[in-house]
C-alpha cells in the first residue's frame, strides 16, 4: 500500500513534466487512465471499464495501453504485482514508449524491481531522452554535470540536454 500512495503522490507532478507527444498509434486507453491516476480512490467501474480499454488496444498491438495496463499491475485499483507488470513495461519499452523506458532507467539505478545496473539505466535513459521523455533529459543532464551513471563530467553535454529541457517547457506552456 505505501507504494501506492507513493505513486499516487508523485504522479501529479510527473504527468506534467513530459515533453513528448503522444505516440500516434496512442487510442482510448491513456485517456481513460490518466484521470484515474489522479483519484485517490477511483470508482470500481471506472477502474474495469479502462481497463477493459487497455487489455483490448493492449491486445491489438498498440505499445502505449501495454504500458498503460501495467499500471494496473503497480498500484492502479489498489493491486500490487511488479511481476506481471514488468513484461508489460519491458514490450512497451522496446516499443519506444518513453514512459516505459523512463521507467526501467530508474528501476534499473535505484528501485526496489530490478537490480541496481548503471550500465542499463544509462542505457534506458538515453532511450528516454531520445522520445523527449522530459524526466530522462533532466537525469542526463545531471549525470553529466556530476559524472555520474559511467558518464564523465561534461557541462556541454549537460548544457545541451538542459536546452532541450528548456525547448520542452516552451512548448508545454503552449
Amino acid at each position: 500500500m505505501r507504494d501506492l500512495t507513493m505513486l499516487r503522490l508523485a504522479l501529479p507532478g510527473l504527468l506534467a513534466l513530459f515533453c513528448w507527444h503522444v505516440p500516434a498509434q496512442a487510442g482510448v486507453c491513456r485517456s481513460e487512465v490518466r484521470p484515474l491516476l489522479l483519484q485517490a480512490a477511483p470508482d470500481a467501474a471506472a477502474l474495469a471499464a479502462a481497463r477493459t480499454v487497455c487489455e483490448t488496444e493492449a491486445s491489438a498491438g498498440d505499445a502505449d495501453a501495454t504500458y498503460q495496463l501495467a499500471l494496473f499491475h503497480l498500484g492502479l485499483g489498489g493491486e500490487w504485482d511488479p511481476a506481471e507488470a514488468l513484461p508489460l513495461i519491458r514490450s512497451a519499452a522496446e516499443r519506444d514508449v518513453s514512459e516505459a523506458q523512463y521507467w526501467l532507467a530508474w528501476q534499473s539505478e535505484s528501485g526496489p524491481e530490478l537490480p541496481h545496473d548503471e550500465v542499463v539505466a544509462l542505457d534506458w535513459y538515453q532511450r528516454a531522452a531520445a522520445g523527449r521523455h522530459r524526466l530522462a533529459l533532466e537525469r542526463l543532464a545531471s549525470a553529466w554535470e556530476r559524472g555520474e551513471l559511467g558518464l564523465p563530467v561534461d557541462g556541454r553535454q549537460a548544457l545541451r540536454l538542459r536546452a532541450q529541457i528548456r525547448k520542452c517547457e516552451e512548448e508545454n506552456a503552449r
